[in-house]
């Protein structure tokens, strides 16, 4: 990372959650919730055609800190209070020059319907357009994973439209994705 671009905050407290960015060592509780987690998230997450070994998930922690340090992909953890790991946000695709960034997501199964994957994204958010001075963040969501573009729109991220056969999913099957933005002259939505 250039030391021109701010430096967002390794932890961020929400009122239920603290979120962490990635470290060596959580490889075994990223299995855990990605085991628990695996028939939903498939096929629309790339890691989701097969569950990875807990060393390989520590090596993937490993990345992601070293990425977090470098600037380069940031990726934090969201954690219950007594220490379940319940979910993933991050920011990554940067282009400094607007600036601007894509925001990428997933929360553990059997943790929904409790508001965590819209308190975690929306604290990481905060950040995007607070700290990092974000004019623009970007989320694509395959067209078939509602879930996941229903929380882009509770968000206040507008369809922008969809790219067609932009993608593959972890399946292999051709996909398309709605394109969503949220610009930082926009108000926050409400919860």
């Amino acid at each position: 990372m250039t030391d021109q671009h701010p430096q967002p905050p390794h932890e961020i407290r929400t009122s239920r959650l603290t979120l962490r960015a990635a470290r060596a060592g959580d490889g075994q509780a990223l299995h855990d919730a990605i085991a628990v987690s695996l028939p939903d998230f498939f096929p629309w997450l790339s890691f989701s055609a097969q569950l990875s070994d807990v060393p390989t998930l520590d090596q993937v922690s490993q990345s992601g800190q070293e990425a977090f340090a470098a600037g380069t992909f940031y990726v934090w953890r969201a954690w219950e209070p007594e220490g379940m790991l319940v979910g993933t946000v991050d920011l990554h695709t940067f282009n400094w020059e607007v600036p601007a960034c894509s925001v990428g997501y997933w929360l553990r199964s059997d943790r929904r319907g409790r508001g965590y994957a819209t308190e975690f994204v929306s604290a990481v958010i905060d950040v995007a357009f607070g700290v990092l001075g974000m004019q623009r963040i970007e989320a694509r969501c395959d067209v078939r994973n509602e879930r996941s573009w229903r929380l882009a729109e509770r968000l206040g991220f507008t369809l922008e439209g969809i790219a067609r056969n932009d993608d593959r999913d972890a399946a292999g099957v051709l996909s398309s994705s709605r394109v969503y933005s949220r610009i930082c002259s926009q108000e926050q939505p409400q919860a």
